[in-house]
């Protein structure tokens, strides 16, 4: 398309330059007509012989024709000559008037003479130009072609070489499905855009392999957990039902049935409230929350809850107000769970809050002296179900800090552990004044 504006553009241009030519050489024909028919009295001969040589060697069918100017009829006669009546009335002004009569160009000139005054209208063919314009039509469209088709096997080319990238990587990500988010794209080194695109597939990959990993931890441990209670409930039954027992007897099984339910209770509100988190998160209503007056409450539910266990102490800078911008409600099931792990894993020493700020973050350490976190699993305790190898003797579902993690991480913060096996573990929930 480019080059067939310029090509026409060039065209234009030069026909308009050959058209303005020969109207120059139809302006000399014309001087030499009006000096041959008006002229021979008032030159020299020698001079006259020159210009009648001249006129002798006319332009390819030319014809020239002189009308009287003083005529009362001049218009009519010159409108079979001119065909816009606009050119003929000019002509008699003494404008000099260019047109066209088909193929033919004509050149119109008004003529004042001693014997009085005339209009010569001079017309001509412009062979060679009409030649000159078809041989470049002709030439612009056979370089027009061969551009067009020289542009498209090189646009060809470049664009495989430009592309191959491309559909490699296509290529290969049509090839990564679920069973297979192991395999990654090749990358390859520079900092253009397809390397950049590689490196962010093979992020975009690495996420959902972590992701499906999760799920299916989640899906095993959930079953596993969820199978554990109901087991117990279906053996006491049985075991109840196998015969006639005494009352005592009975009321160990239902209280064996009431514990077992109820930590089946307590695993599926969990699953419930883990699963709630996952929502759209912004719908939910926020308000400016005292997290000194709710930990309180937090603290207090616990213990009542769950009477066994370490007391909650506040340490230093819990004189508030301390506030963020949040949900109450979530906030307030995140410290139930940290501390209720605190307490539970404290062996029945204290467990103590303590308040600090950072700048603009505030940061809640939860202290406890109990059994720990081994070294190597502090990172595997936000997953759903997970717990550690030295919980055995201890009740829970695994569910709890991976729910307050998502909670914290909703309200734009973070959960960081420090902990030394054997001696305790402090829980520090880092949020951000809004």
């Amino acid at each position: 398309m480019v080059l067939l504006g310029a090509f026409a553009v060039a065209y234009v241009l030069t026909v308009r330059d050959g058209e303005r030519r020969f109207y120059d050489q139809l302006w000399d024909r014309a001087m030499v007509s009006v000096q041959y028919h008006f002229e021979q009295d008032e030159m020299p001969e020698s001079a006259y012989q020159s210009v009648a040589d001249s006129y002798k060697f006319a332009l390819n069918r030319e014809s020239d024709r002189v009308f009287d100017a003083d005529d009362p009829h001049i218009l009519d006669s010159l409108r079979t000559v001119v065909p816009a009546e606009r050119d003929a009335r000019l002509l008699l002004q003494g404008r000099t008037v260019e047109f066209r009569r088909g193929e033919m160009q004509c050149l119109g000139v008004y003529y004042p003479d001693n014997a009085g005054n005339f209009v010569v209208i001079i017309s001509a063919y412009d062979r060679h130009g009409a030649d000159s314009r078809h041989n470049l039509l002709r030439l612009l469209t056979v370089i027009l072609f061969v551009s067009t088709v020289l542009v498209y096997l090189i646009g060809q080319l470049y664009a495989r070489k430009v592309m191959a990238p491309v559909a490699d990587i296509i290529r290969n990500v049509r090839n990564i499905t679920a069973n297979n988010l192991k395999r990654s794209l090749r990358e390859e080194r520079g900092n253009d855009e397809l390397s950049e695109l590689s490196r962010t597939f093979n992020d975009m990959i690495g996420r959902l392999r972590e992701a499906f990993d999760m799920q299916n931890s989640f899906i095993r441990n959930a079953s596993h957990e969820l199978r554990n209670p109901l087991t117990a409930i279906l053996g006491a039954t049985e075991i109840a039902l196998s015969k006639r027992r005494e009352p005592e007897e009975y009321v160990g099984t239902l209280e064996t049935v009431l514990a077992e339910t109820e930590r089946l209770n307590s695993m599926i509100r969990d699953l419930f409230m883990l699963a709630q988190t996952d929502f759209d998160f912004s719908r939910i209503p926020k308000r400016t929350v005292d997290v000194g007056r709710l930990l309180e409450g937090a603290a207090a539910e616990v213990e009542r809850t769950a009477p066994d266990g370490g007391a909650v102490v506040f340490g230093p800078g819990a004189e508030g107000p301390h506030t963020v911008h949040g949900v109450d409600t979530l906030l307030k099931i995140a410290f139930i769970n940290l501390l209720g792990n605190a307490r539970k894993f404290s062996d029945g020493k204290p467990v103590t809050i303590a308040f600090r700020r950072e700048g603009t973050r505030l940061c809640i350490d939860i202290r406890d002296e109990g059994i720990g976190i081994p070294p190597g699993e502090i990172r595997k305790i936000f997953q759903p179900f997970y717990r550690g190898a030295n919980t055995g003797n201890y009740r829970g579902t695994g569910i709890g800090l991976s729910l307050s993690a998502r909670i914290v991480d909703l309200h734009g913060g973070r959960l960081s552990v420090v902990s030394e096996l054997g001696k305790g573990t402090t829980v520090t929930v880092i949020m951000y004044d809004k």
